[in-house]
């Protein structure tokens, strides 16, 4: 049977395009934890420097106070963080308790080390995000 973190790893689009090895790789490099209702999971304005894949429960991202939209098992968020470090864009919270695959940027650095694949997939992904997200504060 595949292990569950390979599985939920290859339904995120940073990783899509990886094969089953490359996904062992990575899923060798994030933790499974857990947070309470009310967390914030991160804080707009606030460093980062992690990846969170959502397994079960509900956060809410939050931009300047307001609701942008909730997230769900399958959705990710923090990628942005993975590569400069830079201060969050949004303040993500947990409505429900939650378990999330979590990926430090270290560990994200293993990771696009290890496969020229797996950082060209991820920067692919970051591409499309920023261009959305320009997109939308022209509007």
């Amino acid at each position: 049977m595949a292990d569950a973190r390979i599985t939920m790893l290859k339904s995120v689009p940073l990783f899509a395009e990886c094969d089953d090895k490359q996904l062992a790789f990575i899923a060798t490099q994030v933790d499974e934890v857990d947070f309470v209702a009310g967390r914030d999971l991160c804080r707009e304005g606030t460093a980062g420097g992690e990846f969170f894949v959502i397994l079960a429960g509900t956060a809410e991202v939050r931009r300047q106070g307001r609701h942008l939209r909730e997230l769900g098992a399958g959705d990710f968020f923090g990628e942005i963080a993975l590569l400069d470090g830079g201060p969050r864009t949004a303040t993500v919270t947990a409505l429900t308790p939650m378990k999330c695959l979590v990926l430090s940027r270290g560990e994200f650095h293993n990771v696009i080390r290890q496969n020229a694949l797996i950082a060209v997939s991820v920067l692919q992904t970051l591409g499309e995000r920023l261009r959305t997200l320009l997109a939308g504060q022209a509007t």
